[in-house]
């Protein structure tokens, strides 16, 4: 297996700061300062979660000069790469409470069809190696503030 490229493990782990930032902040803060926090995560949330489905969409597009994979497969994967971006753009119109609960889904089924994906070999092993640690760090961040906000 293929090591993870350090500029992915270094840039990946340090997209996390600002999840772990944010929902720290949500446990330390109080008031305006808090829902700050909170939008500010909700806001990353989805410009992660969009460029989470981008990335499909290009290693779509590099498989477009690739013969082995057929019409169906790249309507699939190309189809797929939109839909982080959708799921995140609707989660950003909600309230708190749907908002945590639609993030939460997203980065979940992004990380299902990554390992997917990957098993087809559309995906880099490395890749998907990295993004398990990942995905479970932001799912730990996103369930925390869940928690703090509702419990």
């Amino acid at each position: 297996m293929v090591a993870i490229p350090a500029p992915a493990k270094i840039l990946g782990f340090g997209g996390l700061i600002p999840f772990a930032v944010t929902s720290a902040s949500v446990f330390v803060l109080n008031g305006n300062d808090q829902l700050m926090a909170l939008d500010i995560m909700l806001h990353y949330s989805a410009v992660i979660l969009s460029f989470l489905g981008a990335v499909h969409w290009g290693a779509g597009l590099a498989s477009l000069t690739d013969t082995s994979g057929t019409r169906s497969d790249t309507w699939i994967r190309l189809g797929w790469s939109v839909t982080p971006a959708l799921v995140a753009w609707l989660a950003i119109q909600m309230n708190l409470l749907p908002s945590l609960i639609t993030f939460i889904l997203g980065f979940t089924g992004t990380f299902i069809f990554d390992v997917w994906s990957g098993k087809k070999g559309w995906l880099p092993n490395w890749y998907v190696k990295l993004r398990k640690p990942l995905s479970l760090i932001v799912l730990i961040c996103l369930a925390l503030v869940f928690i703090k906000t509702y419990f």
